[in-house]
């Protein structure tokens, strides 16, 4: 039992009913001088009355325990009838009006009574009875009236907390109860219960007390004007103590006295005026939130021209309606509408804002009719500027197919008008802007089923941007797209396809056309048998659109007529781009669009850095489509074998908690800013790895599903011929070969080091191939044989700086110090042992070097600084062993006017050498810098996949898991910056981190899941809702995904593979005219079905039929033979 607890109480206890036992002593004594006689003969008297009334007690005692088993009955009915009649007494208007004061004289009448009887005892009578009323009160228990937090988070008391009970009287009252008590309600085992007539209580998940939980508190803590109250000494806040050593006649006495000075001062307090504390007090007391809204609305009031503000002022109003309330989309909806409109108003330029915008327009999706919906995008995208508000036609052409209505012709038509509406204008935010739109159409193919047409248009424009013939270079554009369509109805091999040589070369050659041959078709794999024909329906569908991606010729032989493309129906989605980005960019998409996700890519094209506050380029809804391939699901999700692993084990009778296990806290979901992290660097797969296992961005599961055989072509074929964009073209080539195979790797590395070996990009490539591999040796023959002859005063594209680093950070993990620190000298060209007057020139050297850089603020000068501010700081931690110095050194360097990507990039550097430092080198290092830097970290950068891990890493068995749950968790802080993609699928593969946790992290992973579908930044996102119905589908809860089947068909409704979901794992909890009508529903809206539906159910149907009749007819033949063995058995 626990203690009981003093907070219950209304008030503290107060003396004033109690006589001053000081004065009332001093004055017995005098009256003993003068009349001793008769205060003897009162105590007496007053002895013998108690003594009279014990007897007069014992006897009623013994008369009423005599009957009281007789009458038991008798007088619960007497007591039960006087409660009614005092219940119906004290409804009756006049008893209630005098009732209080004669009660009140009747207390006060009672009280000063036995006051004067109490003067009257002796001293030591009072001691005695004061003595055992302090004996009686130690007996006693307390009940505690502070509530279960508990009970209202779930509703109901624990069932371990309910005791046994037995129902009577028609489930109407409790045995062993009085009468009175009646049930009220059943929650669960437990029962609610209260007095017969009074008024119902709500319970604690009615509406109304949820809405009394709800309110914001009355009464606000504020801070001390006195300074000087709480100060430190020796170290700590030496707390006032409640027991100090006065005398008990002391403190007695001043109780007494200030009671008796309380009628004086409260009448000179009357005449005083109020003083400003009550003004204080009689003013409403706002809470913090409403005072951050009402900071927030002069902020605003001075400035309305501020956006992040007005942001900041509609998260703040939006935290209070939560995801999970009731109508919460329409009501989040209003508020938005309601807020956005008073911005957009405040001021002309706030209207030309496109963050504003698009969140007007789609909160407006959820309140505003039709017709009116519609004409506020028209308008939105007529006054849209182009390539400049890029962020709101991407938002209109999502509208457009979210809709769903006429459609793939209706989402072409759409393209084609968004592309009509960019113009012809030349720049390369123009061109990344149409390629934007671009990689949309095609991601828009392949969801309705149709991957020849959007490989097709890759095809073509590959062969339209790097192989045109030389003769239609300075052509317009609609001259080239007809010169294409001769080579595209030739039919020879395109590019990524075997044997291709490339539209320049057919031109070239166009009187030998025979030089080339279109490529051989190969033979689908057939899905395995199955009983049920919508599964095995499925299971082709699913095989034809992952398998047949390459679109076939005129003389294939299939039955499918959209296999083959033709140039008309692609024609109006390619666009015209020259620049050298525009065309790395491209590169980089088909690459995304096969499987293979470069971290960080989708985000830079909008332009705005991964985590920003007016970042609304949310583009990652549609394009992270790899998160839905089976070997990606797996990798999130944990295996059947560690859902249910035990915790505990159990020795002699005493259980025993296990060693916790941990998976590696750096999981396959790589994220970051485009540009942070090498390709062939360590972080890029597991940060400080290096081996055999050891890969780059892309590792053996991305591998799994992608034709490796194609990427080789495309890497060997899509080449600019500019030196920089195809070095790094060639490096991410050489990351593609390591995650199949090191060896492989290396063996391409060898041949583009013949064709080009004056790069040093390459040779830096090829070194960190070699540490791969973990032939240090070799990469250090590498680094000195390059490093030797190069300046480190070149230019930065040449990679002088990533080479010198990564020969640094080579001898640095391999634990040799001293190494590291000559390389880092000879990287400034000083000569000779590291004394105290060296390790100053270096560190003047490298600051002079990161100056330099700074003077011309490009892509690759940025690259450079980050290494050279690298080496800069490796020399401090290595100079003094303090990783705090470290630190400074980055946060000194991060304070420069740089972009969004140089800043990660020192933050990321900044943990990973400290973690390598501490954890991986096992240095001295206290463990909460590194744990308070990831902290900080994580809150700038939530969505990095580094960042994360190393938080993970440094919080692994500090038993404070609800902390770092609190930061990853379900529910949206709306404060805050709203979650993307990735950190949603993130919060995910958290759940399993911990080994045998993952079903304990249900609820929580369910709860992140629900308010990411419910959220509008993530809502409308098909790879969120599949991840969704695979968790429910893995948890076993296979009616709940069926319900978000059909909201995901309503958000997406032209993804082909959330409708086979119901045919697959989700074919047991659908009927069968349930799976027809959503096969329908595919037909109509124009989603691709390779074979109908009605023809397997139908020709399953027949082979049933067939095996039936043959049953019936073994069936007849066998009773045919047992009726003659009958006949025939007597002979």
């Amino acid at each position: 039992m626990s203690a009981p607890s003093f907070s219950s109480f209304n008030a503290p206890p107060s003396f004033s009913s109690f006589p001053d036992l000081e004065e009332s002593s001093s004055a017995n004594v005098a009256k003993r001088e003068i009349h001793g006689s008769s205060n003897e003969h009162n105590t007496a008297t007053a002895l013998q009355h108690e003594r009279a009334r014990e007897k007069r007690s014992r006897k009623e005692h013994e008369s009423s325990s005599s009957s009281r088993l007789k009458h038991r009955d008798e007088r619960d009915e007497r007591k039960e009838r006087k409660r009614e009649k005092g219940r119906h007494r004290s409804k009756s208007p006049r008893r209630r009006g005098h009732s209080p004061s004669r009660e009140g004289k009747k207390s006060q009448t009672k009280s000063s009574r036995k006051a004067r009887d109490y003067e009257k005892l002796p001293e030591s009578f009072v001691k005695d009875a004061k003595s055992s009323s302090a004996l009686e009160s130690n007996q006693l228990f307390y009940s505690d009236r502070r509530g279960d937090v508990l009970n209202v988070q779930y509703g109901g008391l624990h069932t371990g907390d309910i005791p046994r009970y037995h129902v009577v009287s028609n489930s109407k009252r409790v045995l062993g109860l009085p009468r009175s008590f009646v049930i009220y309600r059943r929650a669960g085992k437990g029962i609610e219960i209260g007095i017969s007539g009074q008024r119902k209580m709500s319970s604690l998940t009615d509406s109304t007390s949820r809405a009394l939980l709800a309110q914001p508190p009355t009464k606000r803590l504020l801070p001390s004007s006195d300074v000087s109250k709480y100060e430190e000494q020796d170290g700590f806040i030496r707390l006032p103590s409640r027991k100090g050593p006065r005398k008990p006649e002391e403190s007695y006495r001043s109780i007494t006295t200030a009671k008796d000075d309380s009628d004086s001062s409260s009448a000179s307090e009357d005449n005083e005026p109020l003083s400003e504390s009550s003004d204080e007090d009689s003013q409403p007391t706002l809470s913090a939130h409403q005072q951050a809204i009402a900071t927030l609305s002069q902020t605003l009031t001075a400035n309305p021209t501020s956006i992040p503000t007005w942001i900041a002022l509609l998260r703040a109003n939006l935290s209070t309606i939560p995801l999970s309330s009731k109508n919460a989309i329409q009501a989040r909806a209003e508020v938005t509408l309601s807020i956005l409109s008073r911005a957009l108003e405040a001021h002309p330029s706030n209207s030309q804002n496109k963050v504003l915008k698009i969140l007007h327009l789609k909160a407006g999706e959820e309140v505003w009719h039709e017709s009116k919906l519609r004409a506020e995008w028209e308008d939105a995208l007529k006054k849209a500027k182009g390539a400049e508000d890029m962020d709101i036609l991407m938002e209109w052409l999502e509208w457009k197919i979210r809709k769903g209505q006429g459609g793939l012709d209706a989402i072409v038509d759409a393209i084609t008008r968004l592309l009509n509406k960019i113009g012809d204008s030349v720049g390369e935010d123009v061109e990344i802007g149409k390629l934007r739109v671009f990689w949309r159409a095609t991601e828009a193919l392949r969801s309705a089923g149709y991957t020849e047409r959007a490989m097709a248009m890759f095809q073509a424009q590959a062969e339209l941007s790097f192989q045109p013939p030389p003769n239609i270079l300075d052509a317009s554009f609609q001259t080239k797209l007809d010169s294409l369509e001769e080579f595209w109805d030739s039919e020879v091999p395109r590019t990524g396809e075997e044997n291709a040589l490339g539209w320049s070369f057919w031109a070239s050659t166009q009187p030998n056309n025979d030089l080339q041959t279109a490529p051989p078709t190969s033979l689908l794999p057939t899905a395995p048998p199955d009983l049920d024909p919508y599964r095995q329906w499925a299971a082709q569908e699913i095989i034809f659109d992952t398998k047949a991606t390459m679109p076939s010729r005129s003389d294939a032989e299939t039955a499918d007529p959209y296999s083959m493309v033709l140039f008309a129906d692609i024609r109006r989605l390619l666009v015209d781009i020259k620049s050298s980005r525009a065309k790395d960019v491209f590169r980089m998409i088909w690459l995304s669009f096969l499987g293979l996700h470069v971290p960080g890519f989708s985000g830079s094209l909008s332009g705005k850095a991964m985590d920003r506050e007016d970042d609304v380029g949310w583009d990652d809804r549609w394009n992270l489509s790899h998160l839905t391939r089976p070997t990606r699901l797996s990798s999130i999700f944990p295996s059947n074998e560690s859902k249910n692993a035990l915790l505990t084990d159990s020795v002699a009778g005493a259980i025993i908690g296990r060693e916790r296990e941990y998976s590696s806290p750096f999981s396959g979901l790589k994220n970051w800013g485009y540009g942070v992290v090498d390709p062939l660097d360590l972080a890029g797969g597991e940060p400080g790895r290096v081996g055999k296992s050891a890969k780059g961005i892309w590792g053996e599961n991305d591998m799994v599903e992608v034709d490796q055989a194609m990427v080789r072509r495309l890497f060997k074929m899509l080449r600019t011929g500019e030196v920089n964009s195809d070095e790094n073209w060639d490096v991410l080539g050489l990351t593609f070969e390591l995650a199949v195979s090191s060896k492989s790797a290396t063996k391409a590395s060898k041949a583009l080091l013949l064709i080009n070996q004056a790069s040093l990009v390459l040779w830096g490539a090829h070194a960190q191939l070699e540490r791969f591999r973990g032939r240090l040796d070799d990469a250090r023959k590498v680094f000195q044989a390059v490093l030797n002859g190069s300046n480190s005063t070149s230019h930065p594209s040449d990679g002088v700086a990533l080479l010198w680093w990564n020969c640094v950070e080579t001898e640095w993990l391999d634990g040799k110090d001293e190494q590291a620190l000559n390389v880092i000298l000879k990287s400034v060209g000083i000569q000779g042992a590291g004394t105290g007057i060296a390790l100053l020139r270096a560190k003047r050297a490298l600051e002079d070097l990161i100056a330099d850089a700074q003077k011309e603020r490009t892509k690759a000068n940025e690259r450079a600084i980050v290494d050279w501010v690298k080496l800069r700081a490796l020399l401090e931690l290595l100079a003094s062993e303090d990783p705090k110095a470290t630190l400074n050194v980055f946060d000194r360097y991060a304070e420069l006017d740089g972009g969004d990507t140089f800043r990660e990039a020192l933050v990321v550097s900044a943990l990973l050498m400290i973690y390598y430092h501490g954890s991986i080198l096992r240095k001295p290092t206290p463990p909460s810098i590194l744990r308070e830097r990831a902290h900080v970290a994580f809150e700038i950068y939530p969505s990095n996949s580094i960042v994360l891990g190393i938080l993970l890493e440094t919080e692994k068995g500090q038993g404070v898991w609800g902390r770092v749950r609190s930061m990853l968790g379900g529910d949206v802080d709306e404060r805050s910056r709203p979650k993307n993609v990735m950190r949603r699928a993130e919060d995910v593969w958290i759940a399993r981190w911990e080994k045998g946790r993952w079903m304990s992290e249900v609820e929580r992973t369910r709860g992140g899941l629900e308010a990411a579908t419910e959220h509008e930044r993530t809502k409308a996102s098909p790879v969120l809702w599949r991840v969704f119905i695979e968790f429910e589908i893995r948890v076993g809860e296979l009616k709940k995904a069926k319900k978000l089947l059909f909201r995901a068909i309503g958000e997406c409704p032209m993804v082909k593979e959330l409708y086979l979901q119901a045919f697959g794992p989700l074919r047991s909890v659908f009927v069968k005219h349930e799976l027809n009508g959503l096969a329908d529903a595919m037909a109509e809206r124009g989603i691709r079905l390779h074979q109908g539906l009605d023809e397997v159910v139908e020709s399953m149907d027949g082979v049933e039929d067939n095996r039936e009749g043959e049953r019936d007819e073994l069936e007849d033949e066998i009773e045919y033979n047992a009726s003659e063995l009958r006949r025939l058995k007597p002979y």
